[in-house]
């Protein structure tokens, strides 16, 4: 009897139950491997996308905060205009000579389709060295080009020249704001017409000295999740100094 107990006593398992266990215990290990798997692809989805509407948010708050500090200044006219403006009139003649201005004030919005261009003065301009010769004052434009990692990749870039001159050229190099965008639409409110337009060039006679009371903003960018679709926003902002031309 002793010896029949002590022989079950040092049986080990068979191959058979090795195997049953080998195979439960990859199953568990499979059922744990795809449960985390999902909850880390759900969590790169998420990010990318939370991602794209950052960038969407930062993007579209920078031309806000640049189209509320637009202006317009009066340009800088002889002797004659200003008494004419005063009503009084010049104690001697007056030679008219016609120079080059020194700075312009501008507001160039044009219509590209689905990747339109803003360009215009603003006060928005923060200097980031102390002793720096900078103002607020700067030259700014909005557009959409290719990056140049991905040609197949548009950019809306921002150029800034913290200074104003004759042109309203805005040559400088630019900062990425968003990738992957698909439209950048901007429309113009006349207050005159009560209407929105797609353009505006105060260069021009229809809109010379005047900006827009309003610009309403359109950014869509890539859908991460599907490469068909686009993440779409919207927003209106008012530009305080639409009412006149600031006199310097």
């Amino acid at each position: 009897m002793s010896s029949h107990t002590l022989s079950n006593s040092k049986s080990g398992f068979t191959l058979l139950e090795v195997l049953v266990s080998v195979a439960i215990m990859a199953m568990i290990m499979m059922l744990i491997w795809s449960t985390q798997s999902q909850s880390l692809n759900s969590k790169d989805r998420i990010e990318k996308r939370d991602m794209v509407y950052q960038q969407g948010r930062v993007a579209l708050q920078k031309i806000v905060d640049d189209l509320t500090m637009a202006f317009l200044a009066k340009k800088s006219g002889t002797a004659a205009a200003a008494a004419a403006e005063t009503g009084t009139a010049p104690a001697t003649p007056v030679v008219e000579v016609t120079t080059q201005p020194r700075w312009v004030t501008f507001l160039i919005g044009e219509d590209g389709g689905e990747r339109d261009t803003i360009r215009f003065t603003s006060f928005s301009h923060m200097r980031l060295f102390s002793g720096a010769k900078e103002s607020d004052q700067c030259k700014l434009m909005y557009e959409v080009t290719p990056s140049q990692e991905e040609r197949d990749v548009l950019n809306l870039t921002r150029a800034a020249i913290p200074w104003l001159d004759a042109e309203t050229e805005v040559k400088s190099t630019p900062l990425v704001l968003a990738s992957s965008v698909r439209d950048f639409d901007l429309e113009y409110y006349d207050d005159r017409k009560e209407e929105w337009g797609k353009t505006w060039n105060t260069e021009t006679i229809d809109y010379a000295g005047r900006l827009p009371k309003a610009v309403r903003i359109t950014l869509s960018l890539a859908d991460p999740d599907d490469e068909e679709k686009s993440i779409t926003m919207k927003t209106i902002v008012l530009l305080p100094m639409s009412t006149g031309l600031i006199d310097f």
